[in-house]
């Protein structure tokens, strides 16, 4: 009998569709793309009854129906049918007769009884003082009040720096003339459609290529140890902060961030 559990080393030719269906399919059930292969060939290989087939077995729904049932006692033929009798209830409590404890004698030279003490009113608790409220929480990077007590002015958005100001906004990227907003951390650039929230369709760049991700405030661009990397200014980078009009290339597209 040939060992149907041998494996060789074998070359094919495969659309690049289904490879990345085999991808995406190893990725989520967490097994190799040459175990897939394998079951895909078995399985048509059994659609057209090709080599041996293995006889079905049927598997009982659940243990219970596995069992034989019980054999039934037999009653010779015009035997009366013997009645089981019932159990008699156990006597509930309730019904039960109550019975007294018997009193206690006293014996002699014990003291007498005592009577029970009047019955002290409780003390009535007073409400607790009210407290006085507590100040206002005052921001680190608040000024400090003016003379009187009068709040000071918060400083406006054209005094802040130009990076804190675009830390405070929103980031955008422009990809073929559409315009979306980065919404998720990490934002995931690649070739996946599933695994990727800027899906670009091009052999030329991996599945998870780059991504955009937020740290202390500031938006930054990383490469994810793509094969053909991430372009910026002409030179290739591996992690860079995203400042208002950049715009990185990834092969031969261009993605620009702005904050407006």
């Amino acid at each position: 009998m040939q060992n149907q559990q041998k494996k060789t080393l074998r070359h094919f030719q495969c659309r690049d569709f289904l490879w990345e269906i085999f991808e995406q399919m190893s990725a989520e059930l967490e097994c190799s793309i040459d175990y897939l292969v394998n079951e895909a060939m078995r399985q048509y290989a059994r659609s057209r009854n090709y080599g041996p087939r293995t006889s079905s077995i049927s598997v009982p729904a659940s243990p219970a129906a596995a069992e034989a049932p019980a054999p039934r006692a037999t009653i010779p033929h015009g035997a009366p049918v013997p009645t089981p009798r019932p159990a008699p209830p156990p006597p509930s409590p309730a019904s039960a007769p109550a019975q007294a404890p018997p009193p206690l004698r006293p014996s002699a030279g014990a003291p007498p009884p005592l009577r029970p003490a009047s019955t002290a009113m409780p003390a009535v608790a007073q409400p607790p003082a009210p407290r006085p409220p507590a100040p206002p929480p005052v921001h680190p990077s608040a000024p400090p009040p003016l003379p009187g007590g009068a709040p000071s002015r918060p400083p406006s958005i054209g005094a802040m720096p130009a990076q804190a100001a675009q830390a405070s906004q929103a980031l955008y990227v422009i990809y073929a003339g559409q315009k979306m907003p980065v919404l998720k951390d990490p934002f995931v650039i690649g070739r996946g459609s599933k695994s990727s929230d800027l899906a670009i369709k091009d052999g030329n760049i991996s599945r998870k290529h780059a991504l955009v991700t937020r740290h202390e405030g500031a938006f930054y661009m990383k490469d994810l140890g793509s094969t053909n990397g991430v372009l910026w200014n002409g030179r290739r980078i591996e992690s860079k902060r995203i400042e208002e009009g950049d715009i990185f290339v990834i092969c031969d597209y261009e993605i620009r961030f702005t904050y407006r």
